[in-house]
């Protein structure tokens, strides 16, 4: 394995030291399966990113948690678009968006990189078919869900009307209603009660939420836990944050279809994901999520 330059950067913000932190190896073409998840591990970041020529878009993105690939993410597209922006990749635009086609496992999505006095600025990716997945209603698993976050069983939201179900663009997280702020602040998980139970009922991870924000202009504050995959807690989780948005929509839960979700705040590390849903209630369309990013760090990977 020869020498491999990689960028690490800060997703869902424009300061540095807040977002969710990222690697990307901008020219990964070599590395082999074996090796990406080994660096992805060594990195112990939410994600890895490995940037690879395609033939069918404009570049091909696989992303690695410490534990496994993924099919799709949104901090990692996020991210790696804004890095691959800055380095020529996309074409400048003095001011105005460009759309290109990028390649993920899940398939060939459209990502539109908004510049701004010729840099690249906010990056909006769309995502995969909204799918609504298996429901929790009984009485003992959400006993065991509250066990997981650290929560009182009261502290959760039980609403037919808003369930807590697994829901998905393209991975599945556990949506799970909690009824204020400081609920959610208190949440101090149990990974392996948590594990079992999102497992369960097809997630990968568990997104609590509240309607219950920090800023007026934001419309959901959430966390994200995926324990079973290294990830005790992810300070900005872009799938998760396309999932819920259209299971809000879904259920007539917001009015409006462009919305901005908190996330990170209790990590010290504040996020804000943007937003898109296309459609109305009991049919979604699409969902596109963006935000901003900073790269703060430049390095070399030796064999």
């Amino acid at each position: 394995m020869r020498n491999y330059e990689f960028y690490q950067l800060d997703v869902f913000t424009d300061k540095k030291f807040c977002g969710n932190p990222l690697a990307v190896f901008p020219d990964a073409k070599g590395i082999s399966d074996t090796e990406m998840q080994q660096i992805a591990t060594e990195m112990n970041l939410s994600e890895t990113v490995f940037v690879f020529q395609s033939e069918n878009a404009l570049r091909r993105l696989r992303i690695f948690t410490p534990t496994q690939e993924l099919p799709l993410a949104g901090h990692p597209v996020v991210g790696t678009w804004n890095l691959l922006s800055h380095l020529g990749v996309v074409p400048k635009n003095d001011t105005g968006t460009t759309r290109i086609d990028q390649e993920v496992k899940l398939g060939i999505l459209p990502v539109e990189i908004e510049f701004i006095d010729n840099k690249p600025s906010r990056i909006t990716m769309t995502q995969g078919t909204f799918k609504s997945g298996d429901i929790v209603t009984d009485k003992d698993e959400i006993e065991k869900l509250a066990v997981g976050l650290g929560l009182h069983k009261s502290d959760i939201q039980m609403d037919e009307q808003l369930p807590i179900q697994t829901v998905s663009t393209g991975i599945g997280s556990l949506a799970v209603p909690v009824k204020s702020l400081a609920a959610l602040e208190k949440c101090k998980i149990n990974p392996g009660v948590l594990s079992e139970v999102y497992l369960k009922y097809g997630a990968v991870g568990c997104f609590p939420f509240t309607f219950e924000t920090l800023e007026k202009e934001s419309s959901v504050h959430a966390r994200f836990f995926a324990p079973n995959d290294a990830i005790q807690e992810d300070p900005a989780t872009g799938s998760a944050a396309g999932s819920l948005s259209g299971y809000l929509v879904h259920y007539g839960a917001i009015d409006k279809n462009q919305f901005t979700i908190e996330q990170g705040d209790f990590m010290k590390r504040p996020s804000r994901i943007t937003a898109e849903v296309r459609g109305e209630k009991g049919k979604i369309e699409e969902v596109r999520i963006g935000g901003k990013s900073v790269i703060i760090a430049k390095g070399e990977i030796f064999p």
